[in-house]
């Protein structure tokens, strides 16, 4: 049975975000709430926490689960090559619909930094990025309230800020490799826009 707790969407209260950290920190998974729909994290660098996580969502093992960070400084302590390019786009879509696929040392990793304070709030408790996919299960439709996640997926804890956008449009997502940029997504961010603040950085 999921533990339901209320959490300010603006203001998140520490101790609430400590006890999800705890959960964390132990394998367990929390359901959180981000600007477009709820999601479903663990802590990765925990033992076991990952395979709990594909598991609840039902889904192939193979299939990458994105990055939740807190700010660009996280990301940028786990990518191998951090560029002016990467630098300047975190510093202009961060935090915000903008998902950026690079190389780490565990391979290519999708990192997002949502305009959520209790997402952001989690992953500067907890010291690093946590994974982070959708609360809902493999083909069923995204989550919109903590009730709705609660009913599709299985976790120890939900924070509950409220309902997440009527009209959540999805993040744009993008792979950075070296100069290179593509658009693997179209999203709430024209493709165009980011590579030109990308491609200014770079020269």
């Amino acid at each position: 049975m999921t533990t339901i707790v209320e959490i300010d969407r603006e203001t998140p209260d520490p101790q609430l975000l400590a006890q999800a950290r705890a959960v964390l920190a132990g394998s367990g998974l929390v359901i959180v709430p981000t600007e477009t729909v709820y999601g479903i994290a663990c802590d990765p660098a925990v033992p076991g926490a990952m395979e709990k996580l594909v598991a609840a969502k039902g889904r192939d093992g193979d299939k990458p689960i994105a990055r939740l960070a807190a700010d660009g400084g996280q990301v940028k302590a786990t990518a191998k090559n951090w560029t002016a390019g990467l630098e300047a786009l975190a510093n202009a879509y961060w935090p915000g619909p903008l998902t950026i696929v690079l190389e780490t040392s565990e391979g290519w990793t999708g990192y997002r930094v949502p305009d959520h304070a209790v997402a952001i709030g989690l992953a500067r408790a907890c010291g690093r990025t946590l994974a982070l996919t959708s609360a809902n299960l493999s083909g069923d439709p995204d989550t919109k309230t903590a009730q709705e996640a609660v009913a599709s997926v299985e976790a120890d804890l939900a924070l509950d800020s409220g309902p997440s956008a009527e009209q959540a449009i999805p993040s744009t997502v993008i792979k950075v490799d070296g100069e290179s940029i593509e658009c693997l997504r179209e999203g709430k961010i024209p493709f165009a826009e980011v590579a030109a603040v990308f491609k200014e950085a770079e020269q």
